[in-house]
């Protein structure tokens, strides 16, 4: 049987999707040329791929590194990069009111591995003084934090930390629209693409992104791991990498009006978003971020109850936990992702039975404001209620 002629539509538009597992070879020479890195050729479905090879390189010129790594989510991406680099009776230093699995991880399963874990919180100004202290391997930073949009001077800690010390920072919250962590000393840079780089709600993937030598020895864990993105989902990030500029721009417009609005209105405590000169870390935005962002979370001035009812009463956004898309979505905060904390630990990491987290979507921020405003009638008249 003769071979296959292979065939290639070279003037199409977009990228096909390359749904396969294995590659060929022309001969035994280009075989050995591949392994010299002589040829730019695939082998097998678990190291290349032409739809994720594509998309890595476009997330490494927007992180601004030289190189980038697609995962099948931000999680898998965290958990195969730190798996890199720590090793046995090292320290790992972390901003602690974080992602909840990204906590779980580092103080569940890596004291499994001999790896040394300490949370430090991102609002205490002694923070970076005891990175500094603990000598740590690796110092990874949630900037902004989930759900309260802390920061953290990062600058700093780039300063005052060992050259040795590898300083991770995931931008899942800000993008690279709104935030390069790399140019202020960041060696790696993480997002969890199912959120704003993805933008549409109908993908997970991860990327973590830097040096042409760090993110060769990630290479080397994910060939191994195992923890690839599919083809399609490669394609579909592809579309809307190219229009994350556009969207960020409505996120950040339209995030700052609506959490204006919550800022002024009566029957709100406390407002965390960055844009906001109440947020604890103003100043802090003001020399990192460009822009804030469509996650807004604020708290109610009620109870359990009266929040629960709040949120139920929201006829625009879904009642569920994501960010980042074309839908707006909302959530109460401790009957969602906290449910399972005990009320300490609640407490430590400030998840209050009022705390909402609303992210918003595609949609003309006037129609979000009058959702809302339609919601706070709905409590009031509820509390009035015999």
């Amino acid at each position: 049987m003769s071979k296959q002629k292979k065939v290639n539509y070279n003037n199409s538009c977009l990228t096909p999707i390359y749904q396969n597992a294995a590659y060929f070879f022309e001969n035994t020479e280009q075989a050995i040329q591949y392994h010299k890195n002589e040829v730019k050729l695939s082998r097998y479905g678990r190291y290349d791929n032409p739809n994720w090879i594509e998309v890595e390189n476009q997330i490494a010129a927007l992180d601004n590194y030289e190189e980038a790594l697609l995962f099948p989510s931000g999680m898998n991406a965290i958990v195969t990069t730190i798996s890199t680099f720590a090793q046995q009776n090292d320290r790992l230093v972390y901003t602690g009111k974080c992602y909840r699995n990204i906590k779980k991880f580092f103080d569940l399963v890596l004291p499994k591995w001999g790896i040394r874990t300490k949370a430090i919180n991102p609002s205490n100004s002694k923070a970076i003084t005891e990175i500094y202290r603990d000598n740590p391997k690796i110092v990874f930073v949630e900037m902004p934090s989930n759900p309260h949009l802390y920061l953290i001077d990062l600058a700093r800690i780039k300063s005052e930390i060992s050259p040795d010390t590898l300083l991770i920072v995931d931008s899942t919250l800000s993008t690279p629209y709104n935030f390069q962590p790399q140019k202020f000393g960041a060696d790696l840079t993480i997002h969890s693409c199912s959120k704003y780089m993805g933008g549409h709600g109908d993908i997970l993937a991860g990327s973590v992104a830097g040096s042409q030598n760090l993110i060769g020895e990630i290479r080397n864990y994910r060939n191994i791991m195992g923890g690839i993105c599919d083809p399609h989902c490669a394609f579909l990030l592809k579309r809307s990498l190219d229009t994350l500029p556009i969207r960020m721009k409505h996120f950040n417009e339209a995030g700052m009006k609506i959490a204006q609005y919550l800022q002024n209105h009566p029957q709100v405590k406390k407002v965390f978003y960055t844009g906001l000169e109440s947020h604890p870390h103003y100043a802090i935005a003001q020399k990192y971020l460009t822009g804030h962002g469509g996650v807004i979370t604020f708290e109610i001035d009620g109870n359990l109850a009266t929040t629960s009812q709040f949120v139920e009463a929201l006829q625009v956004p879904f009642m569920g936990t994501n960010f980042g898309s074309n839908q707006a979505m909302v959530e109460q905060c401790g009957v969602f992702t906290y449910y399972h904390l005990s009320a300490k630990d609640r407490k430590e990491r400030e998840i209050s039975d009022s705390l909402v987290r609303l992210s918003i979507g595609y949609e003309d921020s006037n129609l979000i404001i009058d959702d809302l405003a339609q919601a706070f009638r709905a409590i009031s008249d509820w509390d009035k209620s015999p």
